[in-house]
């Protein structure tokens, strides 16, 4: 009688990758502190010895899992290419859509990501520093380039913010749009007809807040004169 053959050992990056998604998904649906460790290994299909091989502990694994689901969106921040900024801005918001809109992305990364925002963790501190980090400075950066060095630091954080909420809004207000407005389906085609629209909004906005800068330093340069004007001078 021949012995059935046995299952090819799983290579050591692809136990950690099924731990991974496994542990993604039970933590999203029940967060950090419901989940347990054998939960997931069980869902993994994999021993308990794995997690400590791999991520030593649960909280190790769930910071790996929350990074990995944020990859993608990092990953938009190694992809600024030379060109105006009207370009860059384009080309930025094209790639977060197409990340945030991807049909393909698990949808335990969107909910996990969301949980950990309304349930802080120690591991959004780690997320922020080494993926969201990145991505702040480029847009910051082409915006502070479109607004010409004209508008104050907390300008340039109100413009980033706008931005990227109005991205946000269509990922995380889909159910809402899809009932008020019927017609509207995020298909993949339709990624640069939202891209462009944000743009266009954003520019338009980019575009006021130069005009009030520079019509703010008019005034303060023509105040400044007039103070100067009719200071008396030195007895």
């Amino acid at each position: 009688m021949v012995a059935p053959k046995s299952s090819p050992p799983r290579h050591a990056l692809e136990t950690r990758e099924i731990l991974l998604e496994a542990a993604g998904r039970i933590f999203a649906r029940k967060g950090f502190r419901a989940a347990t460790v054998r939960r997931i290994t069980r869902e993994a299909g994999v021993n308990l010895a794995a997690v400590n091989y791999h991520f030593h502990d649960k909280r190790e694994l769930y910071t790996s899992a929350l990074k990995h689901a944020h990859q993608a969106a990092a990953r938009t921040a190694a992809a600024d290419v030379a060109g105006t900024p009207e370009k860059r801005l384009l080309l930025f918001i094209q790639g977060f859509l197409g990340y945030l809109l991807d049909p393909h992305r698990p949808a335990w990364q969107g909910r996990l990501i969301a949980r950990e925002i309304a349930e802080p963790t120690r591991a959004l501190d780690r997320l922020v520093e080494e993926s969201v980090l990145p991505v702040k400075k480029r847009i910051a950066g082409i915006v502070r380039d479109l607004l010409e060095s004209r508008a104050s630091e907390a300008r340039v954080r109100m413009a980033c913010c706008s931005i990227m909420g109005q991205c946000l809004f269509y990922v995380h207000c889909r159910e809402m749009i899809s009932r008020l407005f019927p017609e509207h389906r995020h298909k993949p085609e339709d990624i640069d007809v939202l891209a462009g629209h944000i743009f266009s909004f954003s520019q338009a906005g980019l575009a006021a807040m130069r005009r009030q800068s520079v019509a703010g330093q008019k005034k303060s340069a023509s105040v400044r004169r007039r103070n100067t004007k009719t200071k008396k001078p030195h007895e």
